[in-house]
């Protein structure tokens, strides 16, 4: 399998990327381990890469013992919310050891196990008939999440694909979708600096909302994802232009997931020398 992944990257690839600082495992919703991502970046030439698995930090120990040549920053994805809408927060150097994080981890946890029971039940309502302990089962270890569900659509007709799961059942505007855990963008943010974390806006293009994305600014986040597989040219500009008005750091990533039709190409896009050096220099000055 690592083979084949690898073969494929190097042949599209369009060009070196220093780092990808935005890759899930199988730990939360990705297909592979973190030492198969580990073996993966090693051999596309990455120096620095962030496992940022969907809350919780399991994977970093392991990417950081597998690891040989590649540089893995410490960091997680958190979600929070207002109202319906989910608002993804990347935390970088987060103190993955702290006792407060762990507790609020394994507390999201438990919230997640909930939502799959919720939202089969909707399903259910509807003629879509789910077995959510098999959803658990079918997820083991791995933190709970929608593409859980969205697998069990696909693995029982209902869909295509991951994409079309998401689109007719899972996404927030639809009707069988349940929001995660309630936690406002302004306190989790607080909380990430708490865990000496930089707190980074992800992929605000699918946000698409300016005035948002200032909240979150003005709430204290550091950074902003400005390179990610959903973000165009424009707004990959317009995303510097405001990481420059707000003196904010910029990151870039794959949002690696591995499965066919969603993010499956490490290192595309990433970011360069540059935008680690000022987020190291942010790291050392600010959280030590």
């Amino acid at each position: 399998m690592i083979q084949g992944n690898l073969a494929s990257q190097e042949k599209s690839s369009r060009q070196k990327i220093y780092a990808d600082l935005h890759i899930h495992t199988n730990i939360s919703d990705g297909l592979l381990s973190p030492e198969e991502v580990t073996q993966i970046c090693e051999g596309l030439g990455l120096s620095i890469i962030a496992i940022t698995d969907h809350d919780t930090v399991g994977g970093i120990k392991p990417a950081q013992q597998s690891s040989k040549n590649v540089e893995i920053i410490p960091a997680v994805e958190l979600s929070a919310n207002i109202g319906s809408l989910d608002i993804h927060i990347l935390a970088y150097f987060i103190d993955y050891n702290n006792g407060e994080l762990m507790d609020y981890l394994d507390d999201f946890c438990q919230h997640r196990m909930a939502r799959i029971f919720k939202m089969s039940e909707k399903l259910a309502q509807v003629g879509i008939r789910l077995d959510p302990d098999e959803i658990v089962r079918m997820a083991g270890s791995q933190a709970l999440g929608r593409p859980h569900i969205a697998r069990a659509l696909l693995k029982y007709g209902y869909v295509h694909s991951i994409k079309e799961a998401f689109i007719k059942y899972l996404g927030c505007h639809c009707p069988y979708y349940v929001p995660k855990k309630e936690i406002h963008p302004k306190r989790l943010i607080q909380m990430i600096k708490k865990w000496r974390g930089i707190p980074v806006i992800a992929h605000p293009g699918i946000l698409n909302d300016e005035n948002l994305i200032q909240r979150l600014i003005d709430y204290g986040a550091a950074g902003i994802e400005v390179w990610h597989p959903e973000h165009n040219s424009l707004q990959e500009k317009r995303f510097q232009e405001i990481a420059e008005k707000n003196r904010l750091l910029m990151t870039g990533g794959s949002d690696y997931h591995g499965f066919p039709g969603t993010y499956n190409r490490l290192g595309q896009p990433g970011c360069g020398r540059k935008e680690i050096t000022a987020i190291k220099e942010y790291q050392k000055i600010y959280l030590q």
